[in-house]
Parts: C-alpha cells; structure tokens; sequence
C-alpha cells in the first residue's frame, strides 16, 4: 500500500501550513515536549521541515554569511 503524500499546492493545505506556522511561532517556547514532538509528527506528516530542521538550516545560513 502507498503511503498517501499531501498535495501541498492546494489553497487549502497552504492555508492549513500557514495557520500551523503561525501557531507553532507563537506557542513553541510554551510546549511540552509531547506537543512538539506531535507537531513534528504533522511537519512531516504534510512533507514540511520540522521546527528543529528549520534551525539547523538557519544556523548553517549564518554561518555562511559570516565566513
């Protein structure tokens, strides 16, 4: 059986990643655990970076512009 993958070209699922951005941006330092490991679950889940990948690229970003 395939795994389903999310059509994240669709209105609504940009919506849908959109709204969750905003909600993980504003809520994340006040997580438990278990909501960011839930919220990793739905980044992957929709075939987004999770909150923890996205700093590793930042990082390597700075460090980039730096050298």
């Amino acid at each position: 059986m395939k795994k389903p993958v999310s059509n994240i070209a669709t209105a609504m699922t940009q919506k849908l990643i959109h709204l969750l951005q905003q909600l993980e941006n504003a809520e994340y330092d006040k997580m438990s655990n278990a909501g960011k490991k839930q919220f990793d679950k739905i980044w992957k889940l929709l075939g987004q970076p999770t909150n923890a990948e996205l700093k590793k690229i930042k990082t390597k970003g700075t460090k980039n512009e730096i050298s």
